[in-house]
């Protein structure tokens, strides 16, 4: 029914590719590939490899986001059930072996959540989504994610999520809500976000911000504008119209590659020189 929504990371000169794949009875898995130059697919996986095997996500394994860290990658996605969504987390090393650790953080309708690639102040910090802000969360290990998720109201969390939240919606496009594209990136500059917005009529757009590097909840710069908007009609014709809908990227020769989908239906890759983005930020700081 659909393959969109790619996850990207890129290591020894692969971009890696995890993207969510929707059966006929509307059920996501997440599939495998991967680029050299980020656009000619070089290989793909013939099963699923990561499938709804619990009750927490027995209606789909949703929306990637691939981080490199201390020597592994670490990929949440949305557990989709009954429930609704909630933020899990798996590991690998290889792309062909993965740790499941379960649903992670607060046990709340959570969705479009990434890691950080490096520590900050001694913790994993982890940005998601509560709806209709983006917040930053931290943790001591894995392990304290699990324990906050198994708090059944998750009050200490809820009486936190004001101080939490990072960027909320502001301008026309991104009314409705925003949320997480790709993992944060860092730049000199600082941490460079590229965050969805949807507008009053569920338009899906893409913008920018910077994050301060040592405080990412102090945002230094965010695009007024959408970078990156429906215009081709893979983008406006699918599933769901006028969506694009970033959650990979990764840097090759100076050019910041973002991988997207396309109306619920299609993995797309836009590019631009980092150094413009950044030099376009850092004008509205």
């Amino acid at each position: 029914m659909g393959t969109f929504n790619p996850g990207a990371v890129e290591m020894g000169g692969i971009t890696h590719i995890l993207y969510r794949a929707v059966n006929e009875h509307s059920i996501s898995s997440l599939g495998y590939a991967a680029t050299t130059e980020g656009e000619t697919i070089i290989q793909r996986s013939v099963e699923p490899v990561l499938a709804p095997n619990n009750t927490w996500e027995e209606l789909g394994c949703e929306d990637p986001r691939i981080t490199s860290l201390g020597g592994r990658f670490y990929i949440f996605y949305t557990a989709y059930s009954r429930r609704g969504p909630r933020v899990a987390l798996a590991s690998t090393t290889d792309f062909r072996n993965y740790e499941r650790y379960g649903v992670v953080g607060p046990n709340l309708n959570d969705k479009d959540a990434a890691l950080f690639p490096q520590f900050i102040s001694g913790k994993f910090a982890v940005v998601h989504r509560i709806e209709p802000n983006i917040e930053v969360a931290f943790y001591d290990s894995i392990k304290h994610m699990e324990r906050v998720s198994q708090n059944p109201y998750s009050k200490n969390y809820l009486k936190r999520i004001r101080a939490n939240t990072i960027i909320r919606p502001m301008n026309k496009w991104e009314e409705q809500k925003v949320g997480i594209g790709p993992p944060p990136i860092r730049t000199d500059a600082g941490w460079l976000v590229i965050y969805h917005g949807v507008d009053s009529n569920t338009v899906y757009r893409a913008g920018a911000a910077l994050l301060d590097l040592e405080n990412p909840f102090r945002v230094i710069a965010r695009t007024p504008d959408p970078i990156l908007e429906p215009e081709e009609e893979f983008e406006k014709i699918g599933a769901v119209p006028n969506v694009v809908f970033p959650e990979g990227a990764v840097v090759v020769s100076g050019d910041l590659k973002i991988f997207y989908g396309g109306a619920d239906k299609v993995c797309c890759v836009a590019s631009i020189p980092i150094k413009l983005l950044l030099d376009t930020l850092e004008g509205y700081s």
